[in-house]
């Protein structure tokens, strides 16, 4: 299995023969919302998402595409603009390419709109299978599954991570960012607690495999969106979903959108902090 960063643009291909995988995540359809009440306006947000993944969808041509969590961005409603605007994201990517929702934790009532064949999984994630390997994908604010224990690779989002960086003028700017890591020795008892003691080895080839275990973490689809500033605050105490905690965010792999490697994230912090934006 082949994994590409697809340049500048927030997604990546999965690709072994004939398969080709797109996998995005957090385009928050229906964001004018929160904008709108912080006084801020963007015209024809959603049309403008749209037609951006239509686009990636003709340039990369996938067989099959991923959308890992946050399709929409109301959380605990659905609001007609939402609706709309989902149906005809998915119904134009159904004709080119088999699809498949991994819930995200403003993905609710996500199935009252999604096409017949899509298939929707639990927040929990699941296992892709290839010849070569096998990954684990997840929104990444819920526990996994026991199957996470079968894979070499884990692909998650959900925390929007961006890097600022200042100017000579002291403008600060963020920009979009892939997140490579790996766990902590934490991980560890934390899968015994989620999975139960009996189903992780503690001694073999369970512990062998999550700590060899290669994690990555997406960029938002959407770019307006607020997240966390990496080099902000020592993170690995700040992000406050289960999976996140466990993660070695010191010496993550800070890459750019346009593949610029920044290096690993705790000499990005020592540089010089500035302020935070949650998500």
């Amino acid at each position: 299995m082949h994994l590409e960063l697809i340049k500048n643009e927030p997604a990546l291909l999965l690709q072994e023969k004939s398969r080709r995988i797109l996998v995005v995540a957090d385009l928050h359809i229906g964001y004018e919302r929160t904008l709108f009440k912080r006084d801020q306006y963007s015209a024809n947000l959603a049309e403008r998402i749209i037609q951006r993944f239509e686009q990636l969808v003709a340039n990369v041509k996938p067989s099959e595409v991923i959308i890992l969590g946050d399709l929409k961005h109301s959380i605990r409603d659905f609001s007609l603009q939402e609706f709309h605007k989902v149906a005809v994201l998915l119904n134009r990517i159904q004709k080119k390419a088999t699809l498949t929702i991994v819930r995200g934790n403003h993905d609710a009532d996500i199935e009252l709109v999604v096409p017949d064949d899509t298939q929707i999984i639990p927040a929990s994630g699941f296992k892709l299978t290839f010849d070569s390997q096998k990954v684990y994908l997840i929104h990444g604010h819920a526990q996994p599954t026991q199957e996470i224990l079968d894979c070499s690779s884990l692909l998650m989002a959900h925390i929007h991570p961006v890097i600022a960086i200042s100017s000579l003028k002291n403008r600060v700017t963020t920009h979009r960012v892939w997140v490579k890591t790996k766990w902590k020795l934490t991980i560890v008892d934390a899968m015994k607690q989620w999975l139960g003691k009996a189903t992780v080895n503690s001694s073999g080839a369970d512990v062998e495999q999550l700590l060899n275990m290669r994690v990555l973490i997406l960029p938002a689809f959407l770019d307006l969106l607020r997240g966390h500033i990496l080099n902000s605050v020592v993170v690995e105490n700040h992000l406050g979903t289960p999976l996140f905690r466990h993660l070695s965010m010191n010496n993550a792999e800070i890459v750019l959108l346009d593949h610029t490697p920044l290096g690993r994230l705790e000499d990005l912090q020592q540089r010089g902090e500035t302020r935070e934006e949650k998500f």
